[in-house]
């Protein structure tokens, strides 16, 4: 009973010294690694992606190796010609938008005179054009300039990895069970056990989500750039890329998402009030599918935190750290939550077995 006396026995002291250690321990790792902690953390988000499909091959008794050359080779070669058939367009797009972007005054103060003489002519109360385009370009500057530059590190992170990730990402489909057997053999025999419920329970769970945000991006930015072809909207295959990664951003990316179709109407041959409002639709319609179908099915509740904790986890990994840091929050946030919920049940039931033993 002497145990129960003493405050470092207890089961949460125990559970908060081994987490802060552990936290302590991969802070120092990741800064020593910094240089290609980006590219690792792609290539880990890839193996959650591609590791089903190597266990497919794996399961009809192909080779470990062999397998995951093969993923590999096809998800390579899918890139290869995704690229080579989208990147002309989308960089001829992003010419033809860095060119007119310096008339976006111009033109949104001709599509709100237009909407006034509408409003007048139905003896509706006018607006101020002047002032409204003013403190519109405003809010969609602050916003659109920060979001810009935090994407354009964000590719340009992902351009100066290209050697890397591939290489990573082929040899974590290989060895990555080798690697982390070798890692859980480092344990105590008498944590072994708790070690390994953690490792299960955190790595469905990311797996679970990587896997869920990336068909989420992929099927927003399929549905609205068919959305923005429809509607007639321009640069809608570019559009339809920057608002399904940007939908990945928890609360933010639903409000971000609107900037880019809107400013694309602006500054398109036909700027007009039905088109921003069409284009709007289009994003609102694709989120109302997303959050209808999409996230309950795929997403679900893998991340299981209160919103409020999501929200400034978002702030901070935004500020700190751009829109890699927006991305990453979230995975980071519940695995920090599953490997202390974890590590506290695992020693209450440590804590208890002496005490069981003794009745």
């Amino acid at each position: 009973m002497m145990l129960m006396d003493r405050p470092t026995n207890h089961p949460v002291v125990q559970a908060t010294i081994v987490f802060l250690t552990g936290l302590l321990l991969v802070l120092g790792i990741l800064l020593i690694a910094n240089p290609v902690v980006f590219a690792l953390c792609v290539s880990l988000g890839l193996f959650a992606v591609l590791s089903p499909a190597v266990d497919y091959f794996q399961q009809r008794g192909w080779p470990t190796t062999k397998a995951a050359g093969t993923v590999m080779a096809l998800a390579t070669v899918g890139l290869i010609l995704f690229a080579a058939l989208l990147y002309p367009l989308l960089m001829s797009q992003v010419r033809q938008i860095s060119e007119q972007v310096s008339h976006l005054d111009q033109q949104l103060f001709l599509v709100l005179s237009n909407t006034n003489v509408w409003l007048l002519a139905h003896d509706i109360s006018a607006i101020n054009a002047q002032e409204l385009t003013d403190s519109t370009l405003k809010q969609v500057s602050e916003q659109a300039s920060s979001t810009i530059h935090s994407m354009s590190d964000f590719f340009t992170h992902i351009a100066t990895s290209l050697v890397l990730i591939p290489l990573v990402t082929f040899f974590l489909l290989c060895d990555f069970v080798l690697l982390r057997n070798q890692a859980m053999q480092l344990l105590p025999n008498r944590h072994f056990e708790l070690g390994w419920l953690i490792y299960i329970r955190a790595a469905t769970q990311l797996q679970s989500y990587i896997r869920g945000i990336s068909i989420q991006a992929m099927i927003m930015a399929t549905v609205t750039t068919i959305g923005f072809w429809l509607a007639g909207i321009d640069y809608a295959p570019l559009l339809g890329i920057i608002v399904g990664l940007l939908n990945m951003i928890p609360f933010f990316g639903i409000s971000l998402a609107k900037i880019p179709p809107v400013v694309a109407v602006l500054i398109s041959s036909d700027p007009s009030a039905l088109n921003i409002i069409l284009a709007l639709a289009v994003v609102f319609i694709a989120q109302a599918v997303d959050n209808a179908y999409v996230i309950p099915r795929i997403v679900a509740k893998a991340a299981s935190l209160h919103p409020l904790t999501v929200m400034l986890g978002v702030m901070l990994g935004g500020y700190y750290f751009g829109f890699f840091g927006l991305i990453l929050t979230i995975p980071v946030l519940f695995s920090i939550k599953v490997v202390f919920n974890e590590l506290v049940r695992g020693m209450r039931r440590q804590h208890l077995k002496p005490l069981m033993s003794s009745l």
